[in-house]
Order: structure tokens, then C-alpha cells, then sequence
């Protein structure tokens, strides 16, 4: 076993973490948004653009936030002019989050900023290691949420073959055709 530290694995994921999210605050400070707010938008247009409706507590689910805090975020989200809410037209106690057109286009500079910072963390490894890596990384996220007892799904945004395809030519890699 290894001595807590930094050898630590937690401890270098929580380094990562941090050095990713003080790249993505940097770099959309001009949106006047956060690190969280930017992926829970992304993930609001996501939803969106697949037509999807979306409520708070698919928020609450998908990032396990608790619910003061999707509460607020959704807040300071509405009064910057990124969203909106009605009423459910199913059921009139649940609120219908809606992105606005400045949400769409603030989306689009936080994906590339991301798909920029998503470069820069893999750079130097090989298609191989990237994929096992992601594979690793999500067998991790299971192992954590099925001794908390919460759900074991680590997809807020699924992807299809052709998505993993197109995002691994985006890291300039060749892909063999599985299909």
C-alpha cells in the first residue's frame, strides 16, 4: 500500500482536477462564467440541441449536486442571461430549464476551450493509452459510486462509436474501423 502523499492516486486525480479547472476559469473569464457553470451550460445546450427537456433534478442526478446547489447555480446562470425556466407543461410544480441563444453561443468558445485543455492533458500519450486511460478512469468512477451506494452510470453525455471516432481524429488518431 502506498503512503498517502504525493504518490497518492486520489491525490494526483484532485491535482488534475484543480489544474483543469483553473485552465477553464482562465481561459472563459470573458463569459463570465465559472468552471461549473460553463460544464452544467454545456451540458443544458447538450440536452437541448437532442431536444431533450431538462429539470433541475436531471442536474442534480447526472453531476450528483445537491439540490441548493443546482438551485443556485441555475440562478446566477439565469441572471447572466444564459437561461431560463417555465413551468412543465407535464406537471406544473416541476421548472423546464431552457438555454438562450447566448448560452448556445457561449457553449460553443467552452467546448473548444475544452477540447484545447482535453489536448493539452493527453499530449505525448498514443490512441492505446488514451483509451485505456478513459476506460480506467470510468471502471474508477463505478467502483466509488457503487460503495456510496449512488448510481453507477459515469455518462452525462453518452457517446456513439462515431462521436469516440471523430473525437479521437480530433487527437489525431487513426481509429480501426470495428464496425
Amino acid at each position: 500500500m502506498s503512503p498517502v502523499g504525493k504518490d497518492d492516486l486520489g491525490f494526483k486525480i484532485k491535482i488534475i482536477s484543480k489544474l483543469l479547472t483553473q485552465n477553464m476559469n482562465s481561459s472563459i473569464t470573458s463569459l463570465d462564467l465559472t468552471s461549473s457553470q460553463a460544464r452544467v451550460l454545456g451540458y443544458l445546450c447538450y440536452r437541448t440541441q437532442r431536444q431533450e427537456k431538462v429539470y433541475p433534478r436531471d442536474i442534480e442526478r447526472d453531476f450528483r449536486f445537491t439540490h441548493p446547489t443546482v438551485s443556485g447555480l441555475l440562478q446566477r446562470l439565469e441572471v447572466k442571461g444564459y437561461l431560463s425556466s417555465e413551468p412543465s407543461a407535464e406537471d406544473r410544480r416541476c421548472k423546464q430549464i431552457l438555454v438562450t441563444k447566448r448560452a448556445l453561443e457561449a457553449n460553443q468558445q467552452v467546448l473548444d476551450q475544452l477540447a484545447a485543455s482535453e489536448q493539452r492533458l493527453v499530449s505525448n500519450m498514443s490512441c492505446a493509452e488514451i483509451i485505456q486511460l478513459k476506460s480506467l478512469l470510468d471502471r474508477m468512477i463505478q467502483n466509488l459510486s457503487a460503495s456510496n451506494g449512488a448510481p453507477q452510470s459515469a455518462d452525462q453525455f453518452p457517446q456513439s462509436a462515431d462521436e469516440i471516432e471523430k473525437e479521437l481524429e480530433g487527437l489525431g488518431c487513426q481509429t480501426p474501423d470495428f464496425r
